[in-house]
This record gives C-alpha cells, sequence and structure tokens, in this order.
C-alpha cells in the first residue's frame, strides 16, 4: 500500500503543481490588472515580515517523521500516542508565543515601513498580517495532525486536499476581487480555506488514522532528543528565511512596493521551479526515515538519491531551460515591458536552487542520520555573509542585485559544501550521483540547440505562439533524453502506464 500510495503521491503532486502553477500563471496578471503594482506589492511586503514567524515551529515540524518512525517501529502504540501528545504539547505553546510576537510585529509595521508607504498603505498591510499571524497559529495548533498523515503515507488524500484548495482560493480570490475586494479580503479569504483544509485533515487522521494523543508520562529523554534533534533544523529554516526574505524587506524599506511587487513576481518562478522537485524528497521522506531507524542501510539510501535525483534533474533542467529561452517572452506577455526585470531576477533565483532541487533527497537521509547539523550552522552563516552583500547590491541594482547576492552565496552553500559534506560525513556516494548526472547530458545537446534556434529565428508575439513554442521545445526536450540520456527504469515510468492504458 505505501509504494501504491507513494506512487500515486508522486503522480498527484505534479498534477497539483501543474494546476497551481498555471493558475497562479492565469490569476496573477488579473490581480495586478485589478489591484496595481503598489496594492500588489503590499502583500509581498506584509509577508516579508510575517513570514518570519515560521521560525517560531523552530523546525519540530520536520523532525516529528522520524521520531514517528521510530515509536511506530516498536509497535508500541502507547509511545506513539504519547509522542503525538509531546509535540502537541510543543505546538500549543508555539501558538501562544506566535500569536504574542504576531500581534508585536504587527504593532511595529508603520514604524518599519513608514518612509515609503501612504497611511491607507500601512493600514492595510497591518490588517493581511493580522490575517497571516493567524493563519500561522492555526498551522502550529494542527501541524501535529498533518505530519500524522505524512507520516502514515497518506500522500494521497494530501495531495487530493491541496488541489481542491489550489482551484477553490483562487476563484474567490477573484469573486471577492470583483465585487470590490482588496487584498485584506483575499487575505481573510486565505485564512478562512486554510484553516477548513486542517478541520478536514483532523477530521481525516482521527477517524481513519485512529490519531490520538497522551498527554501524562512524557519520555524526558525523547523530550530533550527533539528539541537536540529540532535544534538545527530551527537553524536551518532561520536559514531560509534570510536567504529568501530579507531581500524583499531590504527593497520594502528603501525602494518602496513596486520594486517589491517586480521581485515578487520574478521569485515566483523560483517558487514554482522548487515545486517540481520537492513534492518528489517529501513522498520518500517517510521511506528515508523507515530505512535509517530498521537497517540504516547506505546501499538503499544511496540508491534512492541518484534514482530520485535522476528524475528531479530532468524535471528542472526542463523547466529551467526552458526559462532561459523563453522566459523573458513570457514575462513580457504575461505581467508586461514594466516587469522586465522580473525575467533576470528569476533567472538567478532558480540558478540559487537548482542544484538543491535534484539534491534534496540528500537532506531527508542527514535528518534521518541526525547529521544536518553542519549543514545548518555553514548555510546560517552564508546566509549572514548574504544579508551583508544583498544590502550595497540592492542599493545599487535593485532587485537584480539582491538575486545576485542570493545566487552566489547559495552557490557556495549548497554545490561546493553540501557535495563535500554530504560525501565525506554523511556516506552519500556522491562521485557515483555526478556520474549518473553527466550520463545525463548528451540528451541536453539537442534542446540546447533548438532553445538557441527559437530566440534567433522565432517571434513570439502571443500566448497561442507561446505554447506553441514551449509544447515543440518539451517535445524535443523529451525525445532527446529518451534516445540519448534515460536508463530503462526511467523509460518505463512512462512506457509502462502507456502500455497499461492501450491494453485496456
Amino acid at each position: 500500500m505505501a509504494l501504491n500510495q507513494r506512487k500515486a503521491g508522486s503522480i498527484l503532486s505534479y498534477i497539483y503543481i501543474f494546476l497551481s502553477n498555471t493558475i497562479s500563471l492565469i490569476y496573477t496578471p488579473i490581480m495586478l490588472g485589478i489591484l496595481g503594482q503598489s496594492e500588489y506589492g503590499l502583500i509581498g511586503t506584509a509577508n516579508s515580515i510575517t513570514s518570519y514567524l515560521s521560525l517560531l515551529s523552530m523546525g519540530i515540524g520536520a523532525s516529528y517523521v522520524r521520531f514517528n518512525a521510530q515509536a511506530r517501529a516498536t509497535g508500541d502504540k502507547e509511545k506513539e500516542y504519547r509522542t503525538n501528545g509531546m509535540f502537541q504539547t510543543i505546538y500549543i505553546v508555539i501558538s501562544i508565543i506566535t500569536l504574542i510576537v504576531g500581534m508585536v510585529l504587527v504593532f511595529l509595521s508603520p514604524y518599519i515601513f513608514q518612509a515609503n508607504y501612504s497611511d491607507t498603505q500601512l493600514e492595510e498591510i497591518k490588517w493581511i498580517m493580522i490575517c497571516t499571524v493567524i493563519q500561522f497559529v492555526i498551522t502550529f495548533l494542527f501541524n501535529t495532525t498533518a505530519m500524522t498523515i505524512q507520516a502514515y503515507e497518506r500522500f494521497v488524500f494530501i495531495r487530493l486536499c491541496l488541489i481542491i484548495a489550489c482551484v477553490l482560493q483562487p476563484c474567490i480570490n477573484l469573486l471577492l476581487l470583483y465585487h470590490g475586494g482588496n487584498v485584506v479580503t483575499i487575505s481573510v479569504a486565505t485564512l478562512v480555506i486554510s484553516f477548513l483544509t486542517y478541520v478536514v485533515y483532523y477530521c481525516y487522521a482521527k477517524k481513519v488514522l485512529d490519531l490520538k494523543y497522551k498527554f501524562d508520562n512524557f519520555d524526558k529523554n525523547l523530550f530533550k532528543n527533539i528539541f537536540v534533534f529540532s535544534a538545527f533544523l530551527f537553524l536551518n529554516t532561520i536559514t531560509d528565511q534570510l536567504t529568501f526574505s530579507t531581500d524583499n524587506i531590504i527593497l520594502g524599506i528603501f525602494s518602496g512596493s513596486i520594486m517589491v511587487a517586480i521581485y515578487s513576481v520574478g521569485s515566483n518562478f523560483k517558487n514554482y521551479f522548487m515545486a517540481f522537485s520537492t513534492s518528489a524528497s517529501s513522498v520518500f521522506a517517510p521511506k528515508i526515515n523507515k530505512i535509517i531507524a530498521e537497517s540504516g542501510s547506505d546501499d538503499e539510501t544511496n540508491e534512492i538519491f541518484i534514482r530520485i535525483g535522476r528524475i528531479q534533474f530532468y524535471i528542472v533542467t526542463l523547466i529551467l531551460l526552458g526559462y532561459i529561452f523563453l522566459g523573458r517572452q513570457f514575462v513580457y506577455l504575461w505581467v508586461g515591458n514594466e516587469y522586465s526585470d522580473a525575467y533576470w531576477i528569476g533567472l538567478l533565483l532558480m540558478i540559487s536552487v537548482y542544484v538543491p532541487c535534484f539534491q534534496n533527497i540528500g537532506l531527508e537521509i542527514q535528518k534521518a542520520k541526525n547529521m544536518h547539523k553542519a549543514r545548518s550552522v555553514v548555510y546560517f552563516l552564508i546566509a549572514i555573509v548574504n544579508i551583508i552583500i544583498t544590502i550595497p547590491l540592492s542599493l545599487l541594482y535593485g532587485g537584480i542585485g539582491a538575486s545576485f547576492a542570493t545566487c552566489l552565496c547559495m552557490f557556495i552553500g549548497t554545490v561546493i559544501f553540501m557535495n563535500i559534506y554530504n560525501y565525506k560525513k554523511v556516506g552519500i556516494d556522491i562521485p557515483a550521483f555526478w556520474k549518473s548526472i553527466f550520463r545525463i547530458l548528451p540528451g541536453m545537446i539537442i534542446p540546447i540547440v533548438y532553445g538557441v534556434f527559437i530566440n534567433c529565428f522565432i517571434n513570439i508575439n502571443s500566448y497561442w505562439n507561446l505554447l506553441f513554442v514551449i509544447l515543440g521545445f518539451v517535445l524535443v526536450y523529451f525525445l532527446s533524453c529518451w534516445f540519448f540520456s534515460m536508463n530503462h527504469y526511467e523509460k518505463d515510468i512512462f512506457s509502462k502506464p502507456l502500455k497499461r492504458f492501450l491494453k485496456k
């Protein structure tokens, strides 16, 4: 069943990503047209502050799968229930702290952004932040429930819920906007849908997975281990916030909401890019934790790392090459020439996460082995350097300067350091991984030549032209990889479902 859940969950993940990205690409220019650059930038400005509330989770959520796997490996249901109770107690405390800290941030927001915003805009920022604070509180309260479903590998249910919410959210937002709503209105709508989603999660976990909490006789050693393990995940969360949220704050303080809006549009491409790879790693996290808890086999984890890494490489390289050759034309058609910088911001941010996007199974292996500490410390130090570099570069070159600083620092940490650390300390066969990746590269030559041809000889001046060219590029990429890159396992992923379909 777990294998079917992983396969179906992976398929639904990509359906969800395709839907959410397609909807976002349609929804964003409509929203920009209704709200305008300045108003749209208020969302990014408010979120640049409230997103730091995610730090209060202290990385505990990411540790739940590991400790749940350990409890279930013993077959002791009482231990599992007490583990649930301990995590829930921690999250209740975190929720209370989040509410207090969030309200303080709401109070301080007018003083942080007063230089570049009107009184009306500052008031809207406050209300957006209030909605986001409440959403964080709800997320923390239901986090144990969501992670239980993840730990039990019920990926189909999770992905179906995400797909429904992903379709429902923009439809409601546009309905509200067309009836006179504003950024505050859609923030309230987002909050309501988030709450209803978590209620559905809870009902499912209670009825189907027999989710229970025991709040007595807590294991003190387990409590200590949770915080020791989570401390470095917490540092990793801080690093992610410093790396990807600080740019908006710096640009918001020195440049105003319009520059934040342009940066946010470019940053969206990075978010779409990352989503295509993280869905696969999240599906395999419970399996990796189970392998480590039961056997600790490096051979099995290395096989997963290389196999899934190759599949992720095909996907993210297709997206990156497509963006390089067609992204500029798409940005012009999508949001207009005034967002031209968004193309370069998006490209630099995508390059910054390119290698991590097909190596992120390595982080799951590190966490399962409790060897993620060095990564967290080094990444944190690099994030501090990133901030130092970002301030002068953003003042000189705006969003492009800020994204270049992120790209440079991420390369040092995620490519150079992480590959050495994974090989020398974690026991991942990095040379074998890169040899396997290099064997894929011949299949990239024809798509690159085709991309250059498109840029030199084809004039893209409408969505239909762009769609036709994109489909052509995807077809050329797929055929080239099929004949020059894919192994038997990768070809079977496509051919077996097609053969079963044709037989029916």
